[in-house]
């Protein structure tokens, strides 16, 4: 399941991972994406990892494709979660990225909002 919260006002999205992915709630998370850029230069993310149990195969190679040619549309990307291999993995992706990505445990996750939506 992929849960999609938009503020159009500052071009924010919080989207939360808690099960598979598949392909409606994919489509509405690019929809909701492609909408806030036609307003804003950039936008802010928050990436909240509950749970992951997979994405759709076809799914996976579009959503590598979308995903780098929207790099340069993000300001500030925060990942949250306690699954250990998703934020050393988001760190690692980060040094090779013009975006500014940290990483919060899910006992953070306020602080993560406030920090993507452009707090320090």
């Amino acid at each position: 399941m992929l849960s999609i919260k938009t503020d159009e006002t500052t071009g924010y999205i919080e989207l939360t991972v808690d099960g598979a992915i598949e392909r409606p709630e994919y489509e509405a998370a690019v929809k909701a994406i492609e909408g806030l850029l036609k307003t804003h230069h950039k936008i802010n993310a928050i990436e909240v990892v509950r749970s992951f149990k997979g994405i759709e195969p076809s799914l996976w190679w579009q959503n590598v494709n979308y995903s780098f040619s929207r790099l340069d549309s993000f300001g500030r990307c925060a990942v949250v979660t306690d699954k250990g291999w998703l934020g050393p993995m988001a760190r690692f992706f980060a040094a090779f990225l013009s975006v500014e990505l940290r990483t919060f445990g899910l006992d953070e996750l306020e602080a993560a909002r406030a920090w993507a939506k452009g707090g320090d």
